[in-house]
């Protein structure tokens, strides 16, 4: 329920509407921050602040992360909390606590899911949200897989995503490409054609994973075994392409505005 529109207003109210605990300060209700959502467009994000700044403001669902845990949903956790996304426009804050690692394990870390078009959507980041790594190419010459995006993005209304100091927003790493294959040569010239036993090469090196945020490398050639040079029986492969990287923040064309006091690795397109 929104506070009311005019009249007496007192720092009581505003504690009741958005959940606060004693002691309370003004301090505490800046928008954006982890009890009021930046959809009160009276209510000031910093500076000065009275109690005649939120009358009408509504107060926001507030989903506290406070332990570690992989490919978390918003719109799951909200609707768990009471919210519909068919007719609620209320605001939703995600605050993701400090110590606390968001990760992925084979799909992304973090997703908003389709929330309501005028529910405003802000999430703090204090803690981890971190992209699964992509395996590495097999032999021979296998293609690294990507790596995960740690928040993908699929709502419309207003969006505020907030990396605090401290915090991280991080894609994972590509994998490394598969080494080449092997070459082989016969090691017997009988003055006509080559025949005999083969001997075979190594397969190339696996290309180096990729840190967060970063694709993996290619994977080295495979070398030939000694021989006859010209009896090749099996010719070496190039090594295969490096994954790439996960992306931080995957927009999905969608208007999300980003602040980083932190760490953000990997695109936020």
């Amino acid at each position: 329920m929104a506070l009311q529109g005019s009249g007496a207003i007192s720092l009581s109210d505003l504690a009741t509407e958005f959940g606060d605990t004693t002691p309370n300060s003004m301090s505490e209700f800046y928008a954006g921050g982890s009890l009021v959502g930046t959809n009160n467009a009276s209510v000031p994000a910093s500076g000065a602040i009275t109690l005649a700044n939120f009358y009408s403001a509504t107060a926001a669902i507030v989903l506290n992360i406070t332990s570690s845990a992989s490919n978390q949903n918003i719109l799951t956790l909200a609707t768990a909390a009471g919210y519909n996304a068919a007719t609620d426009t209320t605001p939703i804050i995600v605050n993701i606590n400090s110590g606390v690692t968001v990760s992925g394990s084979g799909t992304y870390a973090l997703r908003t899911g389709v929330l309501n078009a005028s529910s405003s959507l802000t999430i703090n980041i204090s803690g981890s949200v971190d992209g699964f790594f992509g395996a590495n190419g097999g032999v021979p010459g296998g293609t690294g897989a990507a790596g995960g995006d740690a928040l993908y993005w699929e709502t419309s209304g207003t969006s505020v995503v907030n990396v605090l100091s401290g915090g991280s927003l991080r894609g994972g790493g590509g994998g490394g490409g598969g080494g080449g294959q092997r070459g082989g040569r016969y090691n017997v010239w009988n003055g006509k054609t080559c025949q005999g036993g083969v001997s075979y090469g190594s397969y190339g090196s696996t290309g180096a994973a990729g840190a967060f945020g970063v694709a993996g490398s290619t994977g080295g050639t495979g070398t030939y075994g000694s021989g006859l040079s010209g009896c090749e029986y099996q010719v070496v492969g190039a090594g295969g392409a490096g994954g790439a990287a996960g992306f931080a923040l995957r927009k999905n064309s969608k208007t999300v505005t980003l602040n980083n006091s932190g760490t953000v690795a990997g695109s936020a397109a």
